[in-house]
Parts: structure tokens; sequence; C-alpha cells
């Protein structure tokens, strides 16, 4: 069986007293010890090369308090898949509703609809129908930039939870994207399809690897700048805590 998640914690103080919990992280890759936001738990990680470090990576993170606080205060609202909720799909408000049935859920003139007999249920299937939905747009447009990069469209191609990258392209040309980019406009899924279907072509992010993006996407800078301004929003979308 794989090892449960690392879900050791340590609370650092506040200036108002307070106390906040930071979730604590040994990995073996990691240069130094830090501390980032993970907005898909909606928590902070400080991480340490190695245990004999955890502590360092404590007092780094104590140090840094005030702007962790700042931090999570910044992070929008969640907004859990339930009936009555609305959520973007490619960019547009759809009103989640729940029918009580068999089917596949469906869009329909901007409604999510969901058939289920178990209400309990609900969330997972809106999730999984808007995996579905973002593996089903990925593949169509990675398709299209690769032809249009003169290169194999990739074998797999997968959708995921991920925490700090979009999009990720392994040395076998194996393909993997967050899930959550269906919930932006196509326009930014595309230059998602077409930065990870450009390294097929160049895995680095040199002066030739934007010119094969800029090829397929000539206007790729709104979809990055729209990613940076309003990514950390996907995140609270679905969110359950």
């Amino acid at each position: 069986m794989p090892a449960a998640p690392d879900r050791r914690a340590a609370d650092i103080p506040l200036d108002n007293g307070r106390m906040l919990s930071v979730r604590l992280s040994v990995n073996p890759r990691a240069r130094r010890v830090s501390v980032r936001i993970d907005a898909v738990r909606r928590e902070a990680v400080a991480t340490a090369p190695n245990e004999r470090q955890l502590k360092r990576a404590i007092k780094f993170a104590a140090e840094r308090a005030t702007w962790i606080a700042q931090e999570l205060a910044r992070l929008p609202m969640g907004t859990p898949f339930a009936p009555g909720a609305t959520i973007p799909i490619r960019g547009v408000p759809h009103r989640l509703e729940m029918k009580l049935g068999r089917g596949a859920p469906y869009l329909e003139a901007g409604r999510l609809v969901v058939p289920t007999l178990d209400a309990a249920l609900f969330a997972a299937r809106v999730k999984r129908f808007l995996m579905s939905e973002a593996r089903a747009d990925l593949a169509d447009r990675v398709a299209v930039h690769a032809e249009t990069l003169n290169v194999k469209a990739p074998l797999r191609i997968a959708v995921k939870e991920t925490r700090s990258r979009w999009g990720s392209c392994s040395d076998d040309g194996a393909l993997a994207f967050s899930w959550r980019v269906i919930f932006a406009p196509p326009f930014v899924l595309d230059y998602l399809a077409a930065h990870e279907a450009s390294h097929l072509r160049e895995m680095n992010h040199s002066r030739r690897f934007w010119s094969h993006v800029r090829r397929c996407m000539p206007e790729f800078e709104s979809g990055r700048a729209w990613l940076h301004e309003h990514g950390c929003a996907l995140h609270a979308i679905g969110a359950t805590h």
C-alpha cells in the first residue's frame, strides 16, 4: 500500500496572540527550507530538505507568520459542488442542478444537470463530469497543436488535481494537466495545451520553446496572464473547506 501523506503540523504565533497551523513537509529534492501557500488545501506548508532541518523550516515560517496569514486571508472563498451553486464552465456561469434518477450529467442552457439516486454522490459526480470534459477539450487542442508543430500527439493525456503546476510533460512525452482549467475561458485551456505540446519539441523554456508556443497560439500571453491573475480562484471552486 502507498504511504499515507505526511500530515505533521506546527503551530506558529501571530502578532495578535493567536496561533497559526503550518503543515510540515520533507522533500529531499528541496535545496533549502521554504514556505508556500497550498491553495487547494488552503493551508501553509513549510518544507525542509531533510528531517534535521524541520526545526529551521518551522523557524523560517514563524518569521513569515504575518505574510502567511495575509496570503491565507486572500484566498477566495470556496464554492462547493452543491445543488443551486453557480460555477464557471469554460468561463461561462452554470447553475448546478440535481435530478433524481439515473443517467449521465449534461449541460443545458446555463445549467449542469446531474442525475443521481443519492444526494451524497452529487459532488463526486460533478467532479467526474468536469474532469472528463477537461480531458476531452485538452486532448482536442493538444492534437491540433501537435500537428502544427509536426510532432506525434501524445498517447497519454492525464487530468488530475495539481497543487503548483497547471501542466507537465514527462520525458516519455506523456502530458498531464490540472482538470480545473475547465473552469477558465477556452483561450486559457488552449494556452496550456499549446504550452505542453511545445514541450514535445523543447523540454525547456528557452526562446526556441516560446517560439513554438507562439506558433501554436500567436497571442499566448493572454492565456498566461489570465492564469497568473485568476488561477488561484480556480482552486476554490469545488472546495469543501
